[in-house]
């Protein structure tokens, strides 16, 4: 009898406990202690304010050791803001169970996993006047739940960038269709990646080759055509913290733990820009047996190439930029000629009568994930004798045929080796050259 009584005793003084426990997360304030909700139920929630930056500004120099380029005293960062127009922000966020307590200071080293309530897409909108930072700027939010910790990174692109014409209808409108980011239940932050999509050359290369005289002349090309957006990158913290990792409540300036400190984070540009201004001229190259004494070639479209175009990017660092991966295929051991040779993908394409000064001279502008790469351009040109003929002319890009733009501007010439250029993220290189040079007879790729 006295044990029933001292059961029935001690289950009354159980629910008072959590009828208090109760009433004191109900009106605990956020420096308060934190009450777990029952198993099986979601707990607390906070909802903080995000903001997104990214200034456009371009690096000079080596981007690790900051040495400056020739000629310039300093390092310095050179205005991005007039060319960029990045207007989406991709925030993703990847979450897993608190642990601190039951682990007493050693490592969590359990995985951040996809949290698909926290994936959504918001508007960055360029203001008019540049700000005195140079910043773009996004507004957002994380609704985070007790119990657990996060780590959130965000991705900028351009939603409004003009493929469809570039590309003869390859790819939509639109930076978002250029890439796809698979993330599905169990998604793990460290298998966290970009891949880039690419598309069939000869869809809108098609009169480049059915018009050729010659099917060797196909023979330095993969087939491929592919570009990359003009990503930027980066990770969120708390406002005022150095860790990447986001609790739910986090102490404060005043030492009390609070669960609605704002979070920033900074985004950087993660891959490279290619301008390429070429000006385009007639040439004198070998005649069609039936035109033995035509006048020279015209060019009336061309395609800039590269080797090495990488296609997968790992997003949880930053530092993914610098080992892109998945290169498109580049190499072909004999293939359609007598000896291995370089393959070629396309990365930007212009058709010569469209430019604004009447085809004297074409721009084409591309961005790259950082690499070494050979670059190459692929003309299609005609004649007229007695009957039109058409035909493609391929020629590399070395040094000796191209020119740079002075370091003190805001462009650099890339390291070369050999007649590879590497090109590093976040660099902005300005070519300039002719179309003779390229096609002159040590640099023709038939």
């Amino acid at each position: 009898m006295d044990m029933t009584r001292h059961s029935i005793w001690r289950k009354a003084a159980t629910f008072a406990a959590l009828c208090a426990a109760v009433t004191f997360a109900a009106c605990s304030s956020d420096d308060e202690p934190i009450v777990a909700a029952p198993q099986g139920q979601e707990g607390e929630v906070a909802e903080v304010p995000l903001t997104i930056t990214f200034s456009t500004a371009w690096e000079v120099g080596d981007p690790d050791t900051k040495t400056p380029p020739p000629g310039q005293e300093e390092p310095v960062d050179v205005d991005g803001w007039d060319e960029t127009d990045a207007d989406k922000v991709r925030i993703v966020t990847f979450r897993r169970k608190d642990m601190d307590d039951q682990l007493q200071g050693q490592v969590n080293d359990a995985p951040f996993i996809y949290d698909p309530t926290n994936d959504y897409t918001v508007d960055c909108v360029k203001p008019e006047v540049k700000p005195e930072n140079g910043y773009f700027t996004a507004k957002a939010s994380l609704r985070k739940v007790y119990g657990y910790e996060y780590r959130v990174v965000a991705l900028a692109y351009d939603s409004k960038r003009d493929n469809s014409v570039r590309t003869g209808g390859t790819f939509p409108d639109g930076e978002q269709n250029l890439f796809t980011i698979i993330l599905e239940d169990g998604t793990t932050f460290d298998s966290f990646k970009a891949t880039l999509r690419s598309g069939d050359v000869w869809q809108y290369l098609k009169d480049m080759n059915d018009k050729a005289t010659t099917n060797e002349r196909n023979n330095c090309i993969n087939g491929k055509t592919l570009f990359v957006p003009e990503f930027f990158y980066g990770y969120c913290r708390a406002d005022g913290s150095d860790s990447d990792i986001i609790k739910f409540a986090e102490r404060g300036s005043d030492g009390e733990y609070n669960k609605g400190i704002p979070l920033t984070g900074i985004l950087y540009r993660g891959v490279a820009k290619i301008v390429m201004t070429v000006g385009i001229e007639q040439f004198d190259a070998e005649k069609p047996l039936a035109a033995p004494l035509a006048g020279p070639w015209t060019i009336s479209s061309c395609a800039l190439m590269a080797t090495n175009a990488n296609t997968v990017v790992c997003l949880s660092s930053y530092d993914g930029f610098l080992t892109p991966s998945s290169p498109l295929e580049d190499w072909d051991e004999g293939g359609l000629l007598e000896s291995a040779h370089d393959l070629y993908t396309v990365i930007d394409y212009q058709n010569v009568s469209d430019a604004a000064d009447g085809g004297r001279e074409v721009v084409f502008t591309a961005f790259v994930l950082p690499a070494k790469m050979k670059l190459a351009m692929r003309f299609l040109a005609s004649l007229t004798y007695v009957l039109d003929y058409e035909s493609i002319f391929n020629g590399s890009i070395h040094v000796a045929n191209t020119s740079y733009a002075d370091g003190a501007t805001g462009v650099i010439m890339p390291d070369v080796d050999g007649n590879e250029f590497y090109f590093r993220r976040n660099h902005k290189y300005v070519f300039r050259g002719n179309s003779s040079s390229i096609l002159a007879d040590d640099n023709r790729l038939d």
